[in-house]
């Protein structure tokens, strides 16, 4: 930018005048859209030190390997799990949570994995948001979003709504307005109502990947990106 403001400097008054004046319109417009831009944190899971630059906490074996997308994290859906020091969705008042992974069959080991788990571990009203799958019994899944507010609570599933086991997905859920939702690759599945009164959640708080917080229903599977936003996205603009 410097550089280009030293050669405006060169031109001619009047051109110089009409293009500075362009120059300022710019970097306005600029900051503003970064001002607008929301809050979002994309954690690339390929590494058991740190994920989106916070502590983690390692349970169990989870190991991180190559895959034919990159790097993830593989969870053996009987005590693999990381705890990450940092609550994302924050005191946000609408979000969009979103994840890449892919299940492997797992049926008679853990056929309810709750493998995203957002929470304040001292919250006494454990006000949480969580994303899970339901395996059956035909390596199949559904997906099944959960959220817990200080008002009331929303589970949002479709045991129709199955997907076959052992292939990359994409999910999201989002939350605006009193309205929570649910996607598979972009896709809206299931939608209802919760609403809350002080908070959606506590702003501090931390995130359990591969299991619950209280260390039970684990996944088993690969785990690539968590994304989190503070708005809640339309599905073109999810992650690719």
């Amino acid at each position: 930018m410097n550089c280009i403001y030293h050669k405006l400097m060169i031109c001619h008054p009047e051109i110089r005048s009409g293009l500075l004046i362009l120059l300022s319109c710019f970097i306005s417009l600029s900051s503003a859209a970064q001002h607008d831009r929301p809050y979002t944190e994309v954690w690339q899971l390929k590494s058991l030190k740190k994920i989106g630059g916070h502590r983690v906490e390692v349970f169990g074996d989870p190991k991180v390997v190559k895959t034919e997308i990159g790097k993830a994290i593989k969870f053996d859906g009987i005590d693999d799990r990381l705890l990450v020091d940092y609550n994302p969705i924050g005191d946000a008042k609408e979000f969009t949570a979103e994840v890449i992974f892919k299940a492997d069959p797992a049926y008679d080991i853990s056929n309810q994995p709750r493998f995203i788990h957002f929470q304040d571990p001292n919250d006494t009203l454990e006000k949480r948001v969580m994303i899970e799958l339901r395996l059956t019994p035909a390596n199949e899944w559904y997906l099944d979003g959960y959220m817990l507010t200080d008002a009331g609570e929303r589970t949002l599933q479709n045991k129709k709504l199955t997907h076959p086991i052992g292939e990359w997905y994409h999910a999201a859920l989002t939350y605006k307005d009193n309205l929570f939702k649910t996607y598979v690759n972009g896709v809206e599945e299931v939608s209802g109502s919760v609403s809350f009164n002080k908070a959606l959640m506590n702003k501090t708080g931390k995130v359990s990947i591969g299991g619950r917080m209280d260390q039970r229903n684990y996944y088993c599977g690969l785990i690539k990106v968590l994304k989190i936003t503070h708005k809640a996205l339309e599905p073109e603009d999810f992650m690719r």
